[in-house]
């Protein structure tokens, strides 16, 4: 093996610096001249991240064959190529696109995966510029950066964790816990964690297995509501730190003053859980919000809505608690483009209805209505903080097909088992339904479905979709001119 000098290593030392230092000044000066920005695409639980944002990927890579009417670049032929970068920061997992693709692609299509743990990727938007008046047959071309980044809903629940103390969340859980439906979903743990005295000496093989149930919980809990905490207990992400997720809610704080708290007992239940507590937003939720979270610019929220009249009143107004939640936790606000480098904020919102390929098209329009209606209070916070929210009602794959039924518009399509299915629906409401209205759709279960067949991987076939256009009008459309 040949030696290498000194001289020569501080010349690769140096050319590797320059080269890291040239890339980091390259990103910097794009997003100065607000050609590169980043997007924050989450929601909550079975909301349809991951096919939403193959979905997404998919119709800019395939521009040419998509039907992309509401996209204004693609609509003014000013959208010329799409490819697709690798991300600067390492430690950041790429979008798994491809394995995405490739499912709905087969012969037996397959859903993307579920969000589990952060991941992203770097799109490059060719661009033709606007015809200048003074000069029509010049057309200058540009590069957009697009940086998507990708995290389970689950964990910007933990955000408001950041300003509560142990002690008060607690109390928070306690007074959750004391209703339904969460009071019957405990069961006899809500007995147990209200009898535990926090200023007893901890016994870990009770506390595990009180964790343990309290974790179990919560997973009950994802099957009815949305406002879920600590969310990383359901989708914990890489930990190297098993504490952490070693603490439960002591109901019983409550009976005791702060102070009686401060002075326990270093081995007492409350302190145990108290450091863990704060170990878990010290090494889990912080590093979150300060180096993935805060980077973001834009932000999508998927919501279910369809599905969320489904489940009744009670998942409804929680999952309008949690939105609200999320939204309290976003940096609102319009700024100077070089403060933007250094402490970015989100300067736009975007609400968007999922899955409206279940219901038919004339209903299309009050899911979007009722949407804008859930999520009122969210929307209200951003407009406060000087940002002008948007609502939409969309569909990342398209997996039904209307029909008439007996005088009544219907929706078919694949059943999990392969067998197709019909079915009408009740009409969709453009309002939250009240009283009595929500007993047809209590009533009805919204069939699953399977992707479409017949696409081809091998052919890059674009995936059929209902309005991805007007999202990404509205999310990213002044960017592109």
């Amino acid at each position: 093996m040949a030696k290498i000098t000194s001289e020569e290593s501080v010349k690769t030392g140096f050319n590797s610096v320059s080269a890291q230092f040239f890339k980091s000044t390259s990103q910097k000066l794009s997003e100065l001249s607000d050609r590169r920005f980043c997007i924050g695409i989450t929601g909550l639980s079975q909301s349809g991240k991951s096919t939403f944002i193959t979905s997404l990927i998919n119709q800019l890579l395939q521009h040419e064959t998509s039907s992309l009417p509401g996209f204004s670049p693609v609509l003014n032929k000013r959208l010329l190529n799409v490819k697709m970068h690798p991300l600067e920061d390492l430690a950041l997992p790429t979008f798994p696109y491809d394995d995405a693709y490739k499912g709905l692609t087969a012969s037996e299509p397959q859903w993307p995966e579920s969000t589990k743990d952060i991941s992203g990727c770097l799109l490059e938007l060719r661009l033709a510029k606007k015809v200048n008046k003074l000069n029509p047959f010049g057309r200058e071309q540009f590069s957009l950066f697009l940086e998507i980044r990708d995290y389970p809903g689950e964990w910007l629940l933990d955000l408001p964790m950041r300003e509560m103390s142990y002690s008060r969340w607690c109390a928070q859980c306690n007074a959750q816990y004391n209703q339904s439906p969460r009071t019957e979903l405990l069961g006899d743990l809500l007995e147990d964690l209200q009898q535990l005295d926090p200023l007893a000496e901890a016994d870990e093989d009770m506390l595990d297995a009180l964790n343990t149930r309290f974790v179990q919980f919560l997973h009950e809990c994802k099957k009815e509501l949305s406002l879920i905490q600590p969310g990383r207990f359901l989708i914990p992400g890489i930990v190297n730190n098993a504490d952490v997720l070693r603490f439960i809610p002591l109901l019983k704080s409550g009976t005791y003053s702060e102070g009686q708290l401060a002075t326990a007992s270093t081995n007492s239940y409350f302190k145990v859980c108290e450091r863990r507590y704060q170990q878990y937003i010290k090494e889990l939720v912080e590093p979150f919000y300060k180096t993935f979270f805060r980077r973001i610019n834009r932000q999508l929220i998927l919501v279910d809505a369809v599905s969320a009249l489904n489940a009744g009143p009670e998942y409804l107004d929680d999952m309008r608690q949690a939105l609200t939640n999320i939204t309290d936790s976003f940096a609102y606000g319009s700024q100077n483009r070089l403060l933007q480098l250094f402490k970015p904020k989100i300067d736009k919102v975007i609400f968007a209805a999922t899955k409206i390929d279940q219901v038919v098209s004339e209903d299309h329009e009050s899911v979007r209505k009722l949407l804008s209606l859930i999520v009122s209070q969210a929307y209200k916070n951003a407009q406060h903080e000087g940002v002008k929210p948007g609502c939409e009602a969309t569909a990342a794959v398209r997996s039904s097909k209307e029909i008439d039924y007996q005088g009544a518009k219907g929706i078919t399509g694949t059943g999990y088992n392969g067998s197709p299915i019909g079915y009408t629906h009740p009409t969709i409401p453009a309002r939250i339904p009240e009283g009595d209205e929500w007993t047809p759709f209590l009533n009805w279960t919204i069939p699953a479905l399977k992707p479409p067949k017949g696409l081809s991987y091998s052919n890059s076939d674009s995936i059929p979709h209902i309005r991805i256009d007007t999202v990404l009008n509205a999310l990213i459309g002044d960017k592109c001119s």
